[in-house]
């Protein structure tokens, strides 16, 4: 094996060589910062729209067990039972009878609105009876929506509530 040394006829230098090989350049540093960059890039922009994505379906869901809660209430307690949906709250109301004054707050919750999904339409109130049943409803549609993203939330006339992208 020939010595670097020895060959080039420089003291040290096969040490000086031997150190360089080891290092990284300014131009291969500048590579991967760019390349970084580009990646974070791309990233970025979906994962906003990744997190208005997941903001709907957990509202939509909240919704969901909204009226899901209001119908159990009626069927537990063997009383009407009022849901109010707002933008800042979903409540369960119970009422001893049909035109009894006094209601009692059954179920109180944060609204869509809290977490920045905004939800169309004037509030809604729908009504249970003791057996289950929505009273008084026409099918109604809530559509959720932030940024890009948007969900329905459709009740049937029989209280039937479904999700649908």
């Amino acid at each position: 094996m020939v010595d670097a040394g020895k060959w080039c006829g420089v003291p040290g230098a096969a040490n000086y060589h031997r150190g360089m090989r080891r290092g990284v350049t300014l131009l291969e540093l500048l590579i991967v910062l760019v390349v970084i960059g580009l990646l974070a890039g791309i990233v970025a922009p979906s994962a906003g729209s990744l997190a208005d994505r997941l903001a709907v379906e957990h509202e939509a869901g909240r919704l969901l067990v909204a009226y899901r809660s209001a119908w159990l209430t009626a069927r537990v307690q063997h009383r009407l039972a009022l849901l109010r949906v707002t933008a800042d709250s979903l409540a369960i109301w119970t009422v001893s009878s049909a035109g009894a004054p006094d209601t009692l707050l059954a179920w109180l919750a944060p609204g869509p609105g809290l977490a920045g999904v905004s939800i169309q339409g004037a509030p809604h109130t729908t009504v249970f009876a003791p057996y289950g049943a929505a009273v008084g409803l026409a099918n109604t549609t809530h559509v959720l929506g932030r940024g890009k993203a948007s969900r329905q939330v459709v009740v049937s006339r029989l209280g039937r509530v479904r999700v649908l992208p």
